[in-house]
Parts: structure tokens; C-alpha cells; sequence
């Protein structure tokens, strides 16, 4: 599943929970179900934000008042949201990526996860407002403890916005790095 998306190097933070013997990956309707409220209320303000940003890209350069008034309001909101979802981050189940994509992130964990394992994650990217909530499967890799987890149930909104902030992501990065080869450019023909 991680094999049709691409990944970018990132550190987020996420809590991984290993199921209990017995317990199984939920279906799509089970998913939704148990899914914590902050999540899904994050995943709406994120997805009328992106409407807005549609809409108000429309709009002419006069309205540059009324997109700074929208900005601000939206940011308010994602800061509430921060604070509610550091509430839904366990300390003991903490971990960080290595890289992330839509087809699920990799990790290093100084203790040992059984390759092909199930677990419950909460990924939280709070500086793009995106936080998601679902289930994936552990690959061990190749370096001693690094893994990767691929997604197995995951809501496709939520993997719309996690591919949507992999990119905004993604042309951070290369925008640094064009920035940083133009500073060397200058500094060596100076």
C-alpha cells in the first residue's frame, strides 16, 4: 500500500499502540466510530480551510484585508486545535518519523516491533494542521530498529491531507534548498 505514494524525510510526532491479542483492524464505518472527536474536528477545519483558500484565491487584490482578517481567524482556531489535540498525544507511546507519505511513515523505536504487527497511530503534524487517527502494519527494515508502517485503515480524507501537507512540505524543502544553492552560487562567484 505505502509502494503507489511518495515519501519525504520528516520528523512528526506520533503515538504508536500495539493491539492487544485478539483485537482486529476496524472497517471503515468501526473506523469512523472510534476515531477521537479533536481528530475529526481537525480534519474539517482542514478541509474547509483548503475551500477557502480555493475561493479566495478568486478574489481580487482588493480584498487583501479580508484575506488577512480570514488568515488570522483560521490561525486562532488551528492554535485551539493544537492545545485540544496535546491532550490526545500519550508520552509512552511517543515516537517521531524518519519520513512520511500517504501510504504511511517509517520510524526508529529503540524497542523492537514484530515485523508484519498491527497497531493504532495518531500522527500529528500541528504546524500544517493535520493530525490522523488509524491503523497500519509494521515492516521491519533493514537497519536494526527502523521500521516502517504501512497504512491499513486510515480514512481517505485523512490521506488526502496528509498527501496534501507532504506536499506543501516537499516545496518547503526544495524551496530551502534553491535558496541555500544560490547563497553558495553568490558566495563562490563574489
Amino acid at each position: 500500500m505505502a509502494e503507489p505514494y511518495f515519501s519525504i524525510e520528516y520528523r512528526a510526532q506520533v503515538n504508536l499502540c500495539p493491539l492487544a491479542e485478539g483485537e482486529s483492524v476496524p472497517d471503515a464505518e468501526r473506523l469512523e466510530n472510534e476515531i477521537p472527536a479533536p481528530f475529526k474536528l481537525i480534519s474539517e477545519v482542514t478541509r474547509i480551510d483548503t475551500h477557502n483558500a480555493r475561493l479566495l484565491r478568486n478574489l481580487d487584490e482588493h480584498a487583501s484585508d479580508l484575506v488577512e482578517i480570514i488568515n488570522l481567524q483560521s490561525r486562532k482556531i488551528d492554535l485551539v486545535l493544537s492545545y485540544v489535540l496535546a491532550h490526545e498525544d500519550e508520552a509512552h507511546e511517543r515516537h517521531h518519523t524518519l519520513t512520511l507519505g500517504g501510504g504511511g511513515f517509517t520510524f526508529m523505536s529503540p524497542t523492537p516491533w514484530v515485523d508484519g504487527a498491527l497497531l493504532r497511530f495518531k500522527l500529528f503534524l500541528p504546524e500544517l494542521s493535520v493530525a490522523i487517527y488509524g491503523y497500519g502494519q509494521i515492516a521491519a527494515q533493514s537497519e536494526p530498529y527502523h521500521y516502517r508502517c504501512d497504512f491499513s485503515a486510515l480514512r481517505e480524507q485523512d490521506r488526502d491531507a496528509l498527501i496534501r501537507a507532504s506536499l506543501q512540505l516537499q516545496a518547503k524543502q526544495l524551496k530551502a534548498r534553491a535558496e541555500r544553492r544560490a547563497q553558495r552560487d553568490d558566495s563562490i562567484s563574489s
